[in-house]
């Protein structure tokens, strides 16, 4: 059994909640830092908003969470795979290719490195002829290195 289809439908949902009402927890503490009230004289504070927007994600994760235990929610039931092996594939190989996307834009430049970010996506993603791709790269690669 694969690492992709241990992880359920179930754990995915106790996972996402408790990570956000973390993260939820963590932004109320550092806009309650600034001035979270609404006075008519000083209008509202600068953590007003994120103070109350992070409140208001905490509750919801809590009832999340609630739920979770008490099993009312249908996806704390379920026990299928969160996702299948075959998106994951795919899933992953985007993940990686917009990371070394945005790191290589420091060295590159973002024209050059969505130049080979598109060529290299749609090489891998594309049903399309090694004639397309070819054509793609060598029309789009060239004249943006030597104008830029």
């Amino acid at each position: 059994m694969s690492m992709v289809s241990k992880f359920t439908v179930r754990k995915a949902e106790i996972s996402v909640a408790i990570i956000l009402a973390l993260c939820s927890a963590a932004l109320m503490m550092k806009s309650a830092e600034n001035r979270i009230t609404w006075s008519a004289e000083e209008n509202m504070g600068a953590g007003f908003l994120p103070f109350y927007l992070s409140l208001g994600m905490l509750i919801c994760c809590v009832l999340t969470i609630i739920e979770f235990f008490i099993k009312r929610s249908p996806q704390s039931q379920d026990n299928s795979p969160f996702i299948d092996p075959e998106a994951f594939k795919f899933v992953s190989v985007t993940l990686i290719s917009l990371i070394v996307l945005v790191f290589s834009i420091g060295y590159l430049g973002i024209y050059l490195s969505l130049i080979f970010f598109l060529a290299f996506y749609l090489r891998y993603f594309s049903e399309k002829s090694v004639f397309v791709y070819n054509y793609f790269f060598t029309t789009s690669a060239y004249p943006y290195f030597f104008i830029f």
